[in-house]
């Protein structure tokens, strides 16, 4: 029976969220028979797309180009989005063409979707283990909206008696913080779930010198203090999430983390501003850097005797 490969490639390393994407495929033969392919659609998790055919036919032992595609990606698309294949497939057999069968081909490949530029924050969080099994997929969530995130005890380590102006530093450095508000112990006079007091600190360095917050609270802890005050007054965003729920909460930032990057956007723009009245001599230094995109080509084997 036939085989055949797929051979893609998109024209750039990664994209940004709303970019268009351009995609082209070929289609090496390796068969002493004819193929021709048919209702090629390429697939995500958020939609699938039809080729625009040039040639579907292809001749024995032959590389064909077979067509390209141009696909605006949604804003909300963001991170490593896997793609496969959902095609048809037809074979010159005994001179009649004979349906194959339809085929959905798993790629194992993926595209990079991020926002830019890259901001970093602050990952205010537990480092405890069960504290780790909530917070690690949410940090994931979070650097898949262009952000590189840092936390005393995972991105940093210094010792203990170092640990207090570690995190003041940290958060100086920061384009803003995220607090991650999981359960730490059951307050025994209100029966409510509270959160680390770390969280209540680091919120405190943040909210004083005027970082962009926001908030990520557990669905059943109680918020405290500064925290409190925040979320109740819309002093900075808040949103709970249940831990055994967390696609809801890639939901939420998905409608959140545009307007997030916008106000770290808008800080920065006001430190620098800040910054130009403050020069009184000399002159101000650019440092340029250079960025070079390929695109990512690809290959895959298939056959009609799966």
């Amino acid at each position: 029976m036939g085989t055949w490969q797929f051979r893609w490639n998109f024209d750039k390393a990664s994209y940004s969220p709303g970019e268009t994407m351009a995609f082209s495929l070929w289609i090496d033969n390796k068969n002493d028979s004819y193929l021709h392919v048919s209702e090629f659609f390429l697939k995500f998790d958020f939609g699938e797309y039809p080729l625009q055919p040039v040639s579907g036919m292809i001749a024995p032992r032959k590389t064909m180009y077979v067509g390209n595609l141009r696909l605006q990606l949604p804003q909300e698309a963001v991170g490593s989005k896997i793609f496969s294949f959902r095609y048809k497939m037809q074979e010159y057999i005994n001179n009649v063409w004979v349906n194959l069968r339809e085929y959905n081909t798993e790629t194992n490949n993926f595209i990079s979707v991020y926002p830019s530029p890259f901001y970093n924050v602050f990952l205010s969080r537990g480092l405890r283990t069960e504290d780790k099994v909530v917070g690690n997929p949410i940090a994931e969530m979070i650097r898949e909206w262009g952000f590189t995130t840092t936390t005393v005890g995972i991105e940093v380590d210094v010792a203990e008696n170092d640990i207090a102006d570690a995190v003041r530093a940290e958060i100086q450095k920061a384009d803003a913080l995220v607090a991650i508000a999981t359960p730490r112990y059951l307050d025994s006079l209100t029966g409510l779930w509270k959160t680390l007091e770390w969280a209540h600190d680091e919120i405190g360095i943040a909210f004083g010198i005027n970082k962009p917050l926001l908030i990520l609270k557990e669905k059943g802890v109680a918020l405290t203090g500064l925290p409190s005050y925040l979320a109740t007054y819309n002093k900075t965003p808040m949103l709970e999430f249940d831990p055994y729920g967390l696609h809801d909460l890639r939901v939420k930032l998905s409608a959140l983390m545009p307007s997030f990057r916008d106000w770290i956007e808008t800080k920065r723009r006001q430190q620098f501003n800040e910054n130009l009245k403050n020069v009184v001599v000399g002159g101000l230094a650019f440092i340029g850097g250079v960025a070079l995109l390929s695109g990512i080509v690809g290959a895959l084997t298939d056959s009609s005797d799966k």
